[in-house]
């Protein structure tokens, strides 16, 4: 009987568990996310040969990348290179299945906002593992898996340390893990995992994030309690919920995603998970803003159930560049 993709992961040394067993304990002890998904690409040391190519015809990033020990930070420009190299030439896996765990960890970085050197790089990775065939073609099933699982837990680990409920600015800290959420549905076919494990909001973070995402559902730019509307001075408002981060133009959700949204995504089910959070937050210092935010979708129930259905209609059409989206109902009543 073939194995499950759990199975044949814990096989090549993978572990799991929920988010609660690697957060919360001191760094030494944590969980070495990264060196397990080295162990389940299955490439311990860098290939011997590097025959990838270019793609500005200067592979000195490339033999620099392929020295760097395990541990090593990677030069933020080799990085962007190495995106573009995958992006638009012929990828040499064996390179890839090396380069992957310093790539996801910048990544990782850049999302919990440990490094910000790799903005301009994450950029570039988004549409190198799209528009490149990484995640569909070049990958096998259990490397997509061990890739997806890591991208997860990283995204979870984000809302996990959600805390407040009152944001003003471009700066604004739930940006991060709503444009990684949002983009996951571009790359990976499992979303309904990531999303089925934040909405439980068994953790602090997840209700505090619960809050905040519903709030720019339910509620209008100018309106929301939890976003302070944009301003030309400093920037802000509320996330938007159908925007991709990087270079990802002419991108649309994978049609499982969709469906797993046009499932969940009803005014009933929205009010009960709010519901949850704001008894989760009851004694935190989010409890209060947290019941406001519950206490006005009385009155926003029209356009929360006309953005339930809106929402999986904008995520499954693919974008088109220059064209600025926006909520065709936001008034409420």
């Amino acid at each position: 009987m073939r194995r499950s993709k759990k199975e044949r992961l814990e096989k090549k040394g993978w572990r799991f568990g929920t988010a609660e067993d690697f957060l919360g304990h001191p760094r030494g002890s944590r969980v070495d996310r990264v060196a397990e998904l080295r162990r389940a690409l299955g490439r311990r040391a860098p290939p011997k040969t590097i025959w990838q190519w270019a793609f500005d015809h200067d592979n000195d990033h490339l033999r620099r990348l392929a020295r760097l020990q395990p541990d090593a930070k990677p030069d933020a420009m080799d990085l962007v290179d190495y995106a573009l190299d995958i992006r638009y030439e012929e990828v040499q896996k064996d390179l890839l299945l090396w380069l992957l765990p310093f790539c996801l960890r910048a990544w990782r970085d850049d999302l919990r906002g440990v490094d910000a050197s790799h903005g301009g790089f994450v950029e570039q990775l988004y549409p190198a593992l799209v528009d490149g065939g990484i995640l569909d073609r070049v990958l096998g099933e259990d490397e997509r898996a061990a890739v997806a699982l890591f991208m997860r837990e990283a995204i979870l680990e984000e809302i996990d340390d959600q805390a407040g409920l009152s944001f003003s600015g471009m700066r604004a800290r739930p940006y991060r893990w709503v444009y990684a959420l949002t983009t996951y549905g571009v790359l990976q076919s499992d979303l309904e995992q990531l999303w089925t494990d934040w909405w439980a909001v068994g953790t602090r973070g997840r209700a505090v994030a619960a809050v905040q995402y519903i709030s720019c559902l339910a509620y209008g730019e100018d309106e929301n309690p939890v976003f302070a509307p944009w301003t030309r001075e400093g920037g802000g408002g509320p996330p938007e919920l159908w925007e991709f981060a990087g270079h990802l133009y002419t991108h649309r959700w994978l049609e499982p995603n969709v469906r797993f949204l046009v499932k969940i995504l009803d005014p009933t089910t929205v009010t009960e998970v709010l519901r949850s959070a704001v008894a989760r937050l009851a004694t935190e210092v989010e409890g209060d803003q947290a019941g406001r935010v519950l206490a006005g979708l009385a009155t926003r129930t029209p356009v929360l159930a006309h953005r339930c259905e809106e929402l999986p209609r904008i995520l499954a059409e693919a974008r088109q560049p220059g064209v600025l989206r926006r909520w065709s109902r936001s008034e409420a009543g």
